[in-house]
């Protein structure tokens, strides 16, 4: 197979640079439905789970890791469209701690709740205006290790497609199914499929580790700053806390949704 000749990139005027910089921004995601990875691992990792690559970008003297400059070639081969940037304009552009010299462009991918398949043992997430890009994709991470089926994201806020939330969902973006709506069409599903919505929150009633949950569940959580809104406590049947030592009053979000989604993981793994 023929592969196809890769541009050189060298002024930061260039439209396709131009793009990629546009996707580095809100409104830039929003009007074009893609967004931007960076990194050998988080490029491997949407290659493997077979997710809509549009494009490839690469700077072949910072891209020196034989299994990232393989999968550069690759993705030449299947002709995925490529481009070269000089350094200047790479580093213009990397947002990575530790450059290694290649990224990409996807596409978003989100899905609706008539699509979802709504097992008798199955876990779901449910977050409710999660306001850091970094709490966002560690929740994304923990809950593909926790064996969540799929995310429901609440409202408008909260874009799992940032930099920041990619960066720290590890690859686990490209694994997870994402699907935004309201409070309220997320407790019209949850109620149609006999989900049973747990909430979680520093007031709430019951230890995590006292409540035998029904299944199929939903774990819900709210903001960093404001925890869960009335309208989304009324929707759930239990709200579960995790008891405090010391003088802390709470945790942080990312890490009480772990220790929830492991519990209920390990409840639901007891015939």
């Amino acid at each position: 197979m023929k592969v196809q000749k890769c541009p050189l990139i060298t002024n930061p005027h260039d439209p396709r640079f131009r793009s990629l910089r546009f996707l580095q921004t809100p409104r830039g995601r929003s009007e074009t439905g893609q967004y931007v990875i960076e990194g050998i691992r988080h490029l491997a990792r949407a290659v493997h789970q077979q997710a809509s690559i549009q494009s490839v970008f690469f700077e072949p003297s910072v891209l020196v890791n034989p299994f990232g400059q393989k999968l550069a070639r690759q993705l030449r081969r299947r002709g995925v469209p490529a481009m070269r940037l000089t350094l200047s304009l790479y580093m213009r552009l990397t947002l990575a701690a530790e450059p290694q010299g290649i990224g990409a462009t996807l596409r978003q991918q989100w899905t609706t709740t008539s699509r979802l398949h709504v097992g008798p043992n199955t876990i779901w997430l449910a977050l409710e205006s999660i306001e850091s890009p970094g709490n966002l994709g560690t929740i994304i991470r923990t809950a593909e290790a926790a064996g969540v089926e799929g995310i429901f994201l609440l409202g408008e806020q909260g874009d799992p497609y940032h930099p920041a939330a990619v960066r720290a969902s590890m690859g686990s973006l490209f694994a997870q199914r994402l699907i935004r709506c309201s409070v309220r069409e997320f407790a019209d599903w949850a109620r149609s499929n006999g989900v049973c919505i747990v909430g979680s929150s520093p007031g709430g009633l019951m230890d995590y580790k006292g409540l035998r949950y029904s299944w199929p569940a939903a774990l819900l959580v709210g903001s960093e700053k404001k925890g869960l809104s009335e309208l989304a406590t009324e929707t759930a049947r239990f709200v579960v806390r995790i008891p405090m030592h010391g003088h802390c009053d709470s945790v942080n979000v990312a890490v009480a949704t772990g220790v929830v989604l492991f519990e209920m993981s390990s409840q639901r793994a007891i015939p």
